[in-house]
This record gives C-alpha cells, sequence and structure tokens, in this order.
C-alpha cells in the first residue's frame, strides 16, 4: 500500500492512547492503522458537529504530503559474469549435478555436469554401424573380386572355343553334311556373342562395384557426421567456472533455480558469478501501488538480516509492463531496479532478501483531502464546502495524489470543512 503522512493523522494521535511505530518495510505497516484513525477522526468529527445533519465531514488543514510505494526483493551484483550451457552442445541434455548455490569456486572448478549416458550409448551404436558398414565394404570387395574374375575366367575359355570352332570350320561338303556346317555356323555366331556378353559383364561390373563402394562410404560418412557430434558433445559435459567467485544459481523460465534432472538446452545460463564489490537490488512493486513510481526516485532499503540498517539507493531502471513474478500468478508487479549509494562487502551478498520503501513524493505544507471528498464529472473537480447555509458545491484543481489523498491546489483553504459523502439535496444551497 501507499502510505501518507498528514497532520490530520498528526493530530489525531494526540489525541488518542495509540502508538504508532516508526514505519520500516519489513516490520509492521502503520497504513492500516492509519487509515482506522484516519475514519474514527471523520467520524469523532462528524458526531460532534450537530450542523452537518448526518453527513460526514472532515476539516482542511495544510500538511506534509508523503508518498511511499512498498518493494521487495534481493541483493544482486551490478556486474556479473554468466554461466552458460557450452554452445557446441548439440541437442537437449539432461543436468547431472550442479553446485550448491552461493559456493565459492575457483577457476576451472567444475560447477555443473550434464548426463553422458545418452550420448556415450548413441556414440556407441554410430561406431557399430561405423564398423558393420566397413566389414560390408570389404565383403563387397571379394564378392566384386570373385565376380571379375569368374567374369575374367569366363571369356579366356570362350576365347579359346571361338579360336578352335575358327581353325576346324570347314564348308566342305565333301567332309561335313550340310547339316554339321550349319552346327558349325551357329557355334561360332554363338561364341562370338557370348565373348561380348562378357565384354559387357566386365564393363558393368566394374560400374556397379565402384557405386556400391561409394553408397557404403556415403552411408559410413553420415555415421562419422554423427560420432564427431556426440564426441564433441562428450567433450563439453563438465561446464567450469572461468574465473574464482561466488556461484550463484540463475532462476530458469519458470522462475525455479536448475537442479538434477533439469533439461538443458545450448546458451542456457545456469549461473552467475558476480563481482560483490559493487551490488545492487532488483525489487518488485504490485501494479495497484505503483501510482508515483518513476526513474531517478529515492529509495530506503532494509536488509531482512538486518531490519534497524538503513540503506539508502535511487531507482534507475523500471520495467514499462507489469508482468508476475510466478507461472500461472494472476498478481503482476513492476520490476525495479535500484543503485545503492554504498555497498557493505561484509553484510552484502547475492540473494538477500531487501524490502524497500521508494520515496515518490514529498510536499511541505500542502492542502490535501480524502480522494472520496473528489467529485468530478467531464474532467471538473469539485468539493461540498460547509456554510452557514448548508453545502455548497466548489471547483478545485487537484496536483499530486496517492491511493488515499489528493492535494488541492486551488479551491481550498486551510480550516475549511468539507464533506466526505455527497450531501442530501435539502442541505445543499
Amino acid at each position: 500500500m501507499i502510505t501518507t503522512q498528514s497532520k490530520t493523522t498528526s493530530e489525531l494521535k494526540s489525541r488518542t492512547d495509540f502508538t504508532i511505530t516508526e514505519q520500516k518495510p519489513n516490520l509492521v505497516r502503520t497504513v492500516l492503522l492509519t487509515s482506522v484513525l484516519a475514519a474514527a477522526a471523520l467520524g469523532l468529527t462528524a458526531c460532534g458537529d450537530s450542523g452537518s445533519a448526518g453527513v460526514l465531514t472532515v476539516e482542511v488543514n495544510r500538511s506534509d504530503f508523503k508518498v511511499d510505494i512498498p518493494a521487495s526483493g534481493e541483493l544482486e551484483a551490478s556486474n556479473s559474469t554468466t554461466i552458460n550451457v557450452p554452445t557446441g552442445l548439440r541437442g537437449p541434455q539432461s543436468l547431472a549435478w550442479i553446485i550448491d548455490n552461493f559456493s565459492d569456486v575457483k577457476a576451472g572448478d567444475v560447477v555443473a555436469k550434464m548426463d553422458s549416458t545418452r550420448e556415450s550409448f548413441r556414440l556407441e551404436m554410430e561406431q557399430l554401424d561405423y564398423d558393420r558398414l566397413g566389414l560390408d565394404s570389404q565383403i563387397q570387395t571379394q564378392k566384386d573380386k570373385t565376380i571379375d574374375k569368374s567374369l575374367n575366367t569366363d571369356t579366356k575359355v570362350t576365347a579359346q572355343e571361338q579360336d578352335l570352332a575358327d581353325r576346324f570350320f570347314s564348308e566342305d561338303e565333301r567332309v561335313y553334311t550340310r547339316i554339321d556346317i550349319i552346327d558349325q555356323m551357329r557355334n561360332q555366331d554363338y561364341l562370338e556373342a557370348k565373348m561380348e556378353f562378357y565384354d559387357w559383364g566386365l564393363s558393368q561390373h566394374g560400374s556397379q562395384a565402384q557405386a556400391e563402394q561409394e553408397l557404403i562410404k556415403l552411408k559410413q560418412k553420415g555415421h562419422k557426421a554423427k560420432m564427431n557430434r556426440y564426441s564433441n558433445n562428450l567433450k563439453q559435459m563438465e561446464i567450469v567456472a572461468p574465473h574464482d567467485g561466488l556461484f550463484v544459481s540463475q532462476a530458469g523460465w519458470n522462475g525455479a533455480l536448475p537442479v538434477a534432472g533439469d533439461m538443458m538446452w545450448s546458451g542456457v545460463t545456469i549461473g552467475l558469478l558476480p563481482d560483490t564489490s559493487k551490488m545492487q537490488a532488483k525489487l518488485y512493486v504490485l501494479e495497484s501501488e505503483a501510482l508515483g513510481l518513476a526513474i531517478d526516485k529515492p529509495v530506503t532499503l532494509y536488509l531482512d538480516a538486518y531490519p534497524e540498517l538503513p540503506i539508502t539507493g535511487t531507482l534507475t531502471q523500471l520495467d514499462a509492463l507489469a508482468k508476475a513474478k510466478e507461472q500461472d500468478s494472476p498478481v503482476n508487479y513492476f520490476q525495479i531496479t535500484v543503485t545503492l549509494d554504498k555497498t557493505l562487502e561484509e553484510i552484502m551478498q547475492p540473494g538477500r532478501q531487501v524490502n524497500a520503501m521508494v520515496h515518490a513524493l514529498d510536499l511541505n505544507d500542502v492542502i490535501t483531502v480524502p480522494n472520496q471528498a473528489l467529485f468530478q464529472k467531464s474532467g471538473e473537480y469539485w468539493v461540498y464546502i460547509k456554510t452557514s447555509a448548508g453545502f455548497a458545491k466548489r471547483s478545485v484543481k487537484l496536483g499530486n495524489r496517492s491511493l488515499n489523498r489528493t492535494v488541492v491546489t486551488e479551491g481550498l483553504e486551510q480550516g475549511d470543512t468539507i464533506a466526505l459523502t455527497t450531501p442530501p439535496k435539502r442541505n445543499r444551497v
């Protein structure tokens, strides 16, 4: 809630037995108590004035007007070295182990390990397939040699047969009958055709054997590429710290810190190595309480561990849109960054919880009225001021406002009495 301090509340404190503690974000918030006291004061005003005819009124006074916006969050380093899953790691990997949060590490220390079981299995399977293709290549080579040898042998035998057929061929009908002569001619034609077939077979077999070997090599190349990828992944299973520092786990997209069993992708940030010599605060402000939130506003912070030690800073970064802190949460927050005026390294560590007050407004000696006393239509604002004849409508000009009070720059003077609700028509003038 946004707290507002006024002289009306201060005067009421002096007339009651309530004791209001100094407001701090991690202590009791006095906003509700102040509202109760203000309501009691208004009630006393209405009941004590018989001329108000039952209309709840309040007396206008000049006072200081302060608006403080509560925020909560944690400390973080202004500068940090990110620790990411190696960008060369291909495919999703399962996180096997990660070092404890806020652990001191040295350069080269292993901060996280990926589960290598699946990659090792895949590498072995690809190696087996690669070796099997190598054996297939050897078998095919021996088979090609056998076929080539058979074709060459048959070619030689056929050539010899053809030579004999040519040498002993005769068309002399005195020696051979016509039928025998025809058989010899047919035998020559057959042997010639057979030689042509073997010549064609030798040339075709060479091309086919080469194509089969090229296909085997192509398959081996695919398996080799996978083997190289899995081998490269296995070399990057361990993530090491680039330098000395304090390891701080980094929450993922779902807001949860990484734990063993989580799936990781290349480039995902798993942690930070912060420079603790200069800290800042990452805070969250409820969207409903962010009225007046702006860059360069002063901020007072309190560590949960040191609630009596105020820390000052300045709002240096403000999100343009409010968003939920947790998945599926309907509550939206503005994230802000506060630069601290001073870093106390002995007590300020990353992740320490803080509560804060953003001092959105601090005006001195101004007239403020409760928001419920203001009425408006078509951009015109007015109040009902009490006169001797009844309640009169009076236009006012407004300045800064909070969730429960508004500064009136023109139209009211100190000591005026105004209505908090619309007066009945019989009481208006």
